[in-house]
């Protein structure tokens, strides 16, 4: 499969494109800075450029066949940036006729509850990112977890559809493994998935 990776530099992002290299796929690695993605490979495209630039959301979904978005708010105070980002992607990838689409979160995008705290802005942003899914006519798949770490990968998690994952954390590697995996999941499609290491 030819799949664009958003994010792809980021601690996450970077397990996403070495399993889905590692697995045969074809990958575009959009980055801000192609210096921090550290991989190269035959079948790897890097693309940089914000992901709030259409062009190059559109450059890096050129001949894709699915795209996974790890993107993340870095800071509150640059809150709209991820959903600004999102909704580019997602606008980018309608046009180019990519249908497949997956989307990290993390559990906050499962309730509607009240915000508070210093993770309040990641919470609306992954909210926004969910509503821009569930408008758009794409197959969207939105994996959330608890607290991501960089746990050493096991190659095991725990799915559960429109509910959270029965852990407290998810390694970064694990999480990757399980975006890739969304994308053969065709019962996944339009939901969000709770996602964590078993309990």
């Amino acid at each position: 499969m030819r799949i664009a990776v958003f994010g792809a530099s980021g601690r996450t992002g970077r397990q996403v494109v070495e399993q889905a290299l590692e697995r045969g796929h074809d990958v575009t690695a959009f980055v801000r800075d192609r210096s921090k993605l550290g991989v190269e490979h035959e079948r790897l495209r890097v693309v940089e450029g914000d992901a709030r630039d259409r062009d190059a959301a559109a450059t890096a979904l050129d001949d894709a066949e699915a795209a996974i978005s790890v993107l993340a708010l870095m800071s509150p105070d640059r809150e709209p940036e991820h959903s600004e980002a999102t909704g580019t992607i997602v606008g980018a990838a309608e046009e180019a006729g990519v249908r497949r689409i997956v989307v990290t979160a993390n559990n906050d995008v499962l309730s509607d509850r009240e915000l508070t705290g210093e993770y309040a802005a990641m919470g609306r942003e992954h909210r926004r990112n969910r509503a821009t899914l569930e408008a758009s006519g794409l197959d969207w798949t939105i994996g959330a977890s608890p607290r991501v770490t960089d746990d050493p990968p096991t190659g095991a998690y725990e799915a559960v559809p429109d509910a959270k994952g029965p852990g407290k954390r998810l390694g970064a590697a694990d999480f990757a493994t399980f975006t890739l995996d969304a994308l053969g999941r065709d019962d996944w499609v339009g939901h969000v998935v709770g996602v964590s290491a078993p309990a």
